[in-house]
């Protein structure tokens, strides 16, 4: 089954409005890759902001972008993401 990953930026956005972008992609059966940040004073720190996300299914690379352009334009903000998919 083809794995997809997402990368996806809310432009001018606010910690609430990728909480609404989480909500939405997991309703559409993403999940999320978990990876530390690092803070200005050199901790480690995990946030939404520095989150991936993955789709796995028998899905055309279109579906996927499709879940995802439908699930950024519901926070209402302008977005840009990447989608690529793993090759198996």
């Amino acid at each position: 089954m083809p794995l997809y990953r997402t990368n996806i930026e809310l432009h001018h956005a606010a910690k609430e409005d990728y909480s609404l972008l989480d909500r939405e992609l997991k309703l559409h059966h993403f999940f999320r890759e978990r990876k530390p940040g690092i803070t200005a004073d050199g901790k480690n720190k995990k946030t939404l902001l520095q989150t991936g996300y993955f789709r796995e299914g028998n899905l055309a690379l279109q579906d996927v972008v499709n879940e995802v352009k439908t699930a950024a334009h519901k926070t209402g903000k302008k977005f840009s993401f990447t989608v690529l998919k793993n090759k198996n």
